[in-house]
């Protein structure tokens, strides 16, 4: 990347999450370019911070587990972004809760629910037993805007699969300030932080006081 290039990055950067933000972003790519030096935080959603929906709002919603079909069509089209690596995950029990509004699909939530996601590569993380672990949430241009990512954990924690757990766990990085705030507006809560600190391939995990109560911790990949 030359330097005209970086200053065309950082200003479309800066016109969607501001000047020092778009900085920070900056700073960790370039950091991370030859190390590890990354900061995770941990997210929680419990059932008592469920965003209230409006019944009359979501008429014509409805969400449904996703079959193998459905994947395998869903991955035929870029745009629904349904990678290799999730579908072993689904090979492998990860769950992919889809969205439909007025029949069309519309976009989809993934639970892991085997309490050891992968959360980068080389680490593998532990989760309480009351809890799921939420990832990889996307929602089709087409339906941007209508509520869609609140309403799929709503859904989702409303599941009968899911209704004995007191909620969901999930992660963002530290400079991912849009998804941030979409999971603040779903009623996610900051729970704790993952630092990590080393080269490519062998690194250093810090974890916060915070989580190590809970248990969270690393775990053999």
């Amino acid at each position: 990347m030359n330097v005209s290039q970086i200053f065309s990055n950082i200003r479309a950067a800066t016109k969607r999450v501001g000047l020092i933000r778009a900085l920070q972003q900056f700073v960790a790519y370039a950091l991370n370019k030859a190390f590890v030096f990354s900061r995770f935080d941990v997210i929680y959603l419990t059932r008592d911070r469920l965003v209230a929906l409006k019944p009359e709002k979501y008429v014509g919603y409805e969400t449904r587990i996703a079959t193998e079909t459905d994947l395998l069509e869903m991955k035929k089209d870029p745009a629904w972004e349904i990678t290799d690596e999730l579908f072993s995950g689904f090979k492998n029990g990860d769950v992919c809760l889809v969205s439909y509004v007025g029949g069309k699909r519309a976009g989809y939530t993934w639970v892991h629910t085997k309490g050891q996601p992968r959360l980068v590569p080389g680490l593998r993380i532990s989760v309480p037993d009351d809890y799921i672990y939420n990832f990889a949430g996307y929602t089709h241009p087409d339906f941007r805007g209508a509520g869609l990512q609140p309403y799929r954990h709503n859904q989702t924690l409303n599941r009968p699969e899911w209704k004995d757990k007191k909620g969901m766990i999930g992660y963002v990085a530290a400079t991912n300030f849009s998804s941030k705030q979409g999971q603040s507006k779903s009623g996610y809560q900051p729970l704790g932080t993952i630092r990590l600190i080393g080269f490519k391939g062998k690194f250093f995990a810090l974890f916060s006081k915070e989580l190590s109560q809970l248990g969270i911790r690393k775990l053999s990949s």
